[in-house]
């Protein structure tokens, strides 16, 4: 039995295939068989060996690995994954770095020991670039920190998969004697180059701690906000400190499911016509990009032509960048940004935006939960007092007359006067 699976007969059953079953025989080496056959298809799927503690976690990267065709077998611990890798062959093995106390590197160590052509992926929640030279060090192909989307995780599974298969064929070639002209045929590996694959490791780990440590302070921002206003004003400082100067627009839907403007920054747009443009924009935007997987960034204007039609016009000029934020599968606020064309967002702008989305949305459904909590789920939406009761720009308080400048030239030095920038609207 292992992760509460039971299983007496040779076949997986629906619920498990194509993971191994955990009391079946250990399976053939079915390598020599024909191509075509149904033995040739097994070997080709590829097998991963997930040694993860967490039951949580190893149940999630099981079933993300499991749709992408790969036959999985999960452990809880070093002595279940040393046991595994002696009894079959796996093309990868995910090993946590706190496996077994922090001693995951020894885990690696002993998984090579038993085959040296295992590719190894380490994970980790936390992780220093130490803690990556000694891994690398140690084989392994790639070293996950935090949380990634589905799709890059098994992006980079696959590529892991990949290597490890052309490294084992390149030992095995290497090992198995050829005589005469015949073993210069043997092709050099395109990863020979272990200093160069070390810098590419070592680069894409920088980037990865860079976005971890990215969303370690946003999320520490916004965690401790639990008043709409303030939430929505944390997180557009957050976003133009990363962005530089630019107008920015939130959109929150309502029980009706329409869309109205929640918060905005207006950085350049003529006071007389900004209000104008920015309601307009709530009835465009959300139910283009409420859908969207991901941040679109438009460039050009036949970008912003494909994805607002005759609407375009209004952003004539601009760059654009719109997110969504979705939390169980529903959106709550949808982000618009749009500057000058020729200052533009870069692609790190929009990957900082898809790192932060999750997030944000996370942080609108426990404001929503905690003062909605008395109406039913259905109702559970934003009104209009929701992110601030002064709906008129001329309420005595001023609150959300807050623009980036007293004029139409945007003033280079007063974007980021904190308060001062931002409108607060429902």
């Amino acid at each position: 039995m292992r992760d509460g699976h039971h299983n007496k007969s040779d076949k997986p059953t629906p619920d498990q295939a194509p993971r191994r079953a955990d009391h079946a025989p250990a399976l053939p080496d079915l390598r020599d068989h024909a191509g075509g056959s149904p033995a040739h298809d097994a070997v080709d799927m590829p097998r991963v060996l997930i040694a993860v503690a967490s039951r949580v976690e190893r149940e999630s990267l099981t079933a993300k690995l499991t749709r992408r065709g790969m036959v999985v077998e999960p452990v809880s611990t070093p002595a279940e994954a040393i046991a595994a890798i002696a009894t079959e062959r796996f093309d990868l093995a995910m090993v946590q770095q706190a496996m077994g106390r922090g001693r995951g590197l020894e885990l690696v160590r002993s998984l090579h020991e038993l085959d040296g052509g295992l590719g190894v992926v380490m994970l980790a929640r936390k992780a220093s670039l130490d803690d990556a030279v000694c891994a690398m060090r140690e084989g392994v192909l790639d070293f996950v920190v935090g949380t990634i989307d589905t799709a890059a995780l098994t992006a980079r599974v696959e590529r892991a998969i990949d290597r490890a298969r052309f490294d084992r064929r390149q030992h095995e070639r290497a090992t198995t004697p050829t005589t005469g002209s015949a073993a210069l045929t043997t092709p050099l590996p395109p990863h020979a180059d272990s200093d160069a694959d070390l810098l590419t490791a070592y680069h894409d780990l920088a980037e990865q701690m860079a976005s971890v440590g990215l969303t370690a302070e946003f999320n520490s921002l916004i965690r401790q906000e639990l008043d709409l206003e303030s939430l929505l004003r944390t997180v557009l400082e957050f976003v133009l400190a990363k962005l530089g100067p630019t107008n920015a627009a939130i959109f929150l839907p309502s029980t009706t499911g329409d869309y109205s403007l929640g918060a905005y920054v207006n950085y350049d747009c003529p006071r007389d016509t900004a209000e104008v443009l920015l309601d307009h924009l709530a009835s465009v935007v959300p139910e283009r990009f409420e859908d969207e997987p991901h941040a679109v960034l438009m460039r050009s204007e036949q970008a912003l032509f494909e994805r607002f039609d005759n609407h375009a016009d209004w952003l004539d000029g601009h760059a654009v960048a719109c997110l969504s934020c979705r939390h169980d599968d529903e959106c709550l606020a949808v982000l618009t940004f749009f500057r000058d064309r020729r200052t533009g967002f870069s692609d790190e702008h929009v990957t900082m935006l898809d790192a932060i989305s999750s997030l944000f949305a996370e942080q609108l459904a426990r404001v929503i939960h905690i003062h909605h909590r008395h109406l039913p789920k259905d109702q559970w939406a934003f009104d209009a007092h929701d992110a601030h009761d002064a709906h008129d720009p001329h309420d005595a308080d001023g609150a959300d007359d807050y623009e980036s400048n007293d004029s139409d030239t945007p003033d280079q030095d007063a974007w980021d006067d904190g308060a001062d920038d931002f409108g607060l609207a429902a």
